[in-house]
């Protein structure tokens, strides 16, 4: 096995794969990262053992010869030692050689580095087949779903329901629905999407992120999913991710249908204030108070040890009685965030009954807070 291969394209397709590779691992297979040349191209592929991502450099691009002086054939090496030694390398190619199948030389005129190698066949055997339902999205509704609701997921390592580290992707009539949920707070997303075949899979939200941080210049994005995972299709780049096989809650009676209380407001002013007197949310971290009347809406937080703060916000529309209310304002800002408007309206039912963040302009993506007893 040999080629001579443009650096910078040879990096490129690197840095999506190797990724992922860990530099240690029980698993030593893991850290390697698998060659293949063959007719169709040359193709990376690596695995941490539930994601496997495999990017395809082409020998031509754009009239362009990116690899050249070629001979077949497919080996094992250290992924990031791999990858390291192409970005530092000097020089607009390099040649790659596999020696007696047991070291592979990758040098150009100033440089000369030798690897081990291994039989690729104790690599993993990865199905990276176009099998399951179906979807195709545009690229930009994808990533805006993946980012309204990713940040509900549970950061907790020790949560022992693995399902809420996930995103759960369902098909309705008519629609596509993305939700996360930690038990506190809930985000969910619908993209109107016709499809014959019923999906209900949940897929690791860091799987998720991933992807559209492999997203170059594609406008669409196939998936396929099935009973036991998720392929992500790209340009040149496929990425097989395992589903979560635990079931995901049932949020389908958590959102209200109606409300008592309704305030509007800039984004960022509440967001600022929130951010402010949050300095004092010392006992109990970020829990803030909103009062809301007809006259006056106010961001509150106190101390017993440190002192307290009030901040009245200038632009608002209040519609109902007097309510007052406490919730973590972390969970309120990243709501606000994720919706990116100028203005956000909040619906209440109560003081202690779960509230929505919504953009009064697009009823496809909502998001549910848990407020908390406070002073």
């Amino acid at each position: 096995m040999k080629f001579i291969a443009n650096r910078e394209e040879l990096l490129k397709a690197l840095l999506i794969t190797s990724k992922i590779s860990p530099s240690k691992s029980i698993d030593m297979s893991t850290t390697y990262i698998k060659i293949d040349l063959n007719e169709r191209g040359l193709f990376f592929t690596s695995t941490d053992g539930k994601l496997s991502i495999i990017s395809k450099v082409p020998f031509i691009i754009d009239d362009t010869q990116i690899i050249r002086d070629i001979v077949y054939g497919s080996t094992l090496i250290n992924a990031q030692l791999f990858t390291e030694i192409v970005k530092r390398i000097d020089g607009k190619e390099l040649s790659f050689e596999l020696i007696d199948d047991s070291i592979v030389k990758i040098e150009n005129e100033k440089s000369d580095f030798k690897l081990n190698a291994i039989d690729p066949n104790e690599f993993h055997d990865i199905d990276f087949s176009f099998d399951g339902v179906k979807i195709t999205l545009l690229t930009k509704n994808f990533i805006e779903a993946i980012n309204q609701v990713s940040f509900a997921v549970s950061l907790n390592t020790k949560d022992t329901r693995q399902s809420l580290g996930g995103v759960n992707i369902e098909s309705v009539p008519s629609k596509l629905v993305f939700t996360a949920t930690d038990g506190a707070r809930l985000a969910k997303k619908e993209i109107y999407l016709e499809l014959d075949e019923k999906i209900n899979a949940t897929i690791s939200a860091k799987t998720l992120q991933e992807v559209i941080r492999t997203i170059t210049t594609e406008n669409s994005i196939d998936i396929y999913i099935n009973e036991r995972r998720a392929l992500f299709v790209l340009n040149n780049t496929l990425i097989n991710a395992s589903l979560i096989n635990e079931s995901y809650p049932s949020t389908k009676n958590i959102i209200p249908k109606n409300f008592y209380y309704t305030l509007t407001v800039n984004s960022n002013e509440l967001i600022s204030a929130m951010e402010r007197v949050s300095l004092f949310s010392t006992e109990r971290e970020n829990v803030i108070k909103l009062t809301m009347t007809n006259e006056y809406v106010e961001v509150s937080s106190k101390s017993l040890q440190v002192g307290s703060a009030v901040e009245r916000i200038k632009s608002f529309d209040f519609n109902g009685e007097r309510l007052e209310i406490s919730f973590n304002s972390e969970f309120v800002k990243s709501a606000i965030k994720s919706l990116d408007v100028e203005e956000v309206t909040i619906n209440f039912l109560g003081e202690m009954k779960p509230f929505t963040v919504v953009n009064k302009d697009d009823d496809s993506v909502i998001q549910l807070i848990t407020p908390v007893r406070t002073y």
